[in-house]
């Protein structure tokens, strides 16, 4: 069973969902991804999250919705059966745990899914390090995922 991931610009546009949607879908179908890691941090979460919640009643997937500090709990869109705080995450500083979540979420999966327009943001280093981890990756996003050393 494959696993996958999600990083993204903290801000996007609504017209992403479709194309959120359908490169879930053919994981799903074509390489047999069943469990889906999500943050939540931004529009492209929330969009995922989302989308995965429509894909979880046509097919059998696991969703975690994973917490960078245990506060996010109050999040409203998100089902709290589905969450998962990292135990790495319990002695972590909260200005290193967004990243320290990200790059669990890295170690657990094969495939990552992103959304990345430039290359001066967080989402950038950790694309960096899924192709180093030799996910593969599918970018939603405007910027040339190979141009990534």
């Amino acid at each position: 069973m494959y696993s996958c991931t999600f990083i993204g610009h903290y801000d996007c546009s609504e017209d992403i969902r479709e194309s959120i949607y359908n490169a879930i879908e053919n994981l799903i179908l074509y390489e047999k991804v069943q469990t889906f890691y999500v943050g939540t941090n931004g529009r492209f979460d929330y969009f995922v999250y989302n989308e995965l919640c429509k894909l979880e009643k046509i097919y059998n997937i696991k969703i975690f919705v994973v917490l960078s500090y245990l506060n996010n709990k109050n999040k409203p869109y998100y089902d709290e059966k589905k969450t998962l705080f990292p135990s790495v995450l319990e002695t972590t500083p909260p200005r290193f745990a967004i990243n320290k979540r990200n790059i669990y979420m890295i170690e657990k999966s094969q495939y990552m899914i992103c959304y990345m327009n430039h290359t001066f943001s967080n989402t950038y280093t950790f694309v960096k390090k899924a192709k180093r981890k030799n996910l593969k990756i599918f970018n939603l996003g405007r910027y040339d995922i190979y141009d990534i050393n």
